[in-house]
């Protein structure tokens, strides 16, 4: 039997078979920024660190919920590069972004101003779609993200979240 196809935007599908592996202890310091708190710089770098987990451990479209949020909680004119770099991996493994210049992307312009194009309005349907099951609100769904990220690497003890 064919394996079924999940969208990417199908958060909770990503979520049911997500399983990231011992992270914990990247994560500790993490989740303890967010879970205090923290804001600004300070809660964007602990954002960056879910997402890195969540991205190289198969779940990008929980790490590009996470990257959104933090970003969206920055202060106006704020930006975080390494989020920002996050976010463009994201973007580019889900089809969302592209490179904005002909060529391959260096690393380390991940995160610049220009180096991935996207479309605003692609990115905003792909959002609208993905935070259904959260009722269109980012910081539950990245919320759900980190308590399902500690549940599932055993930093925390207990029932896994729900929506």
């Amino acid at each position: 039997m064919a394996e079924a196809v999940v969208e990417s935007w199908d958060l909770l599908a990503c979520a049911a078979r997500w399983r990231p592996g011992n992270w914990a202890d990247t994560l500790r310091p993490a989740h303890a920024v967010l879970t205090r708190g923290a804001t600004g710089l300070e809660a964007s770098a602990a954002w960056a660190t879910v997402a890195m987990i969540m991205g190289d451990s198969g779940a990008t479209p929980l790490a590009l919920i996470v990257c959104l949020h933090g970003e969206r909680s920055l202060p106006a004119h704020v930006e975080d590069r390494g989020l920002a770099a996050h976010r463009d991996l994201c973007l580019l493994d889900l089809g969302l972004g592209r490179a904005a210049a002909d060529g391959p992307i260096k690393l380390a312009d991940l995160g610049a101003p220009g180096t991935v194009g996207q479309s605003s309005a692609e990115v905003e349907y792909w959002l609208d779609r993905a935070l259904v099951p959260f009722d269109g609100d980012l910081g539950r769904a990245a919320r759900f993200a980190l308590a399902l990220a500690a549940v599932r690497t055993g930093l925390v003890a207990g029932p896994e979240p729900t929506p």
